[in-house]
């Protein structure tokens, strides 16, 4: 009978699927792959756990079911050997007595022997079989300890992979911080109202409470290029409740802002966060990062892998 035991090989193989925790300040691509690996390593070494359970199981069911059999069979060999010393002679001496000739003679007397010796064999050979699977039983529980530990180690390297993505994701949702550099904002006291003032950065219209934002962004110092109004689409631009602004003086430009021109995006959204109640911004986009009053800073779902969608060369504000 064969059976497959995990082997010291095995288990160090699974050990070596569990990633080392990402080198210093990791990049979140590179910690997103460690753990998926790392999902992996727990997955396998939770399957050696569970081979080496039921293994364990079997060894017990196996032990039980032999110390069974060896238990029934000494009480057999005792009855037997009861037998022989109270009726044995007299059995012997009758069947040697009706024996007709040399080898039924010989037959007789070796019968009752022979069956002593069977019950003999039968119980050492229980005995052996009983022997062997407790030491197997015993050799199995260091697998089964290496197995439940190499679990162990992988869910601990799930574990620290998983809080430091977490740590990197609320650094880099962290957002913008300070108080932008800037003058407070003078409150709005009307409603937000419909898209009927004229649009200093276009040819359309923006609400009242949008209008204000703008004019008191351009007063705090807030100076470059802007654009507010947008026909077509989804989104406030349409409604005139939106201003997207150039981390570059000049305009928009296709690629990641960098520099003065990414503290001065710094500066205008960690702006726009400290006077939201008194503009009525409804939330502020700006470099890969989404802000609004119930969530906070948090990666922005809509980036595109370019520097427009992503957000990452301009600021966009959205009112009430």
């Amino acid at each position: 009978m064969r059976h497959k035991i995990l082997s010291a090989l095995l288990l160090v193989a699974l050990l070596a699927l569990v990633p080392a925790p990402a080198a210093a300040e990791p990049d979140e691509e590179t910690l997103e792959a460690d753990l998926a690996e790392a999902i992996a390593a727990v997955n396998d070494a939770q399957a050696a756990v569970d081979e080496a359970n039921a293994r364990a199981a079997e060894l017990e069911t196996q032990i039980a079911d032999t110390q069974a059999r060896f238990d029934e069979l000494q009480v057999d060999l005792d009855e037997y050997a009861l037998y022989l010393h109270t009726e044995g002679d007299l059995q012997q001496t009758n069947a040697i007595l009706s024996s007709e000739d040399t080898q039924d003679l010989i037959d007789a007397m070796t019968f009752t022997g022979f069956l002593g010796n069977e019950r003999a064999a039968l119980l050492a050979d229980a005995g052996a079989l009983l022997e062997q699977l407790r030491a197997e039983q015993a050799a199995h529980a260091d697998t089964l300890d290496e197995a439940e530990q190499a679990l162990e180690d992988a869910e601990q390297a799930q574990t620290d992979l998983e809080e430091q993505l977490e740590e990197l994701r609320a650094e880099e949702a962290s957002g913008p911080g300070s108080d932008g550099g800037a003058p407070a904002a003078e409150g709005y006291g009307g409603d937000g109202g419909g898209c009927t003032e004229d649009d200093p950065t276009t040819s359309g219209c923006l609400t009242p409470r949008t209008l204000h934002m703008y004019n008191e962004t351009i007063e705090a110092g807030f100076d470059h290029y802007v654009s507010c109004y947008r026909s077509g689409g989804s989104g406030e631009h349409p409604l005139g409740r939106a201003c997207d602004w150039a981390a570059d003086e000049s305009g928009f430009q296709n690629a990641d802002a960098e520099g003065s021109d990414k503290e001065y995006g710094d500066q205008l959204a960690a702006w726009y966060v400290n006077n939201a109640d008194a503009l009525g911004v409804e939330y502020v986009i700006w470099y890969r990062q989404f802000w609004s009053a119930g969530s906070g800073w948090r990666s922005y779902s809509g980036a595109g892998g370019d520097p427009a969608s992503d957000h990452t060369n301009h600021v966009h504000v959205s009112m009430q």
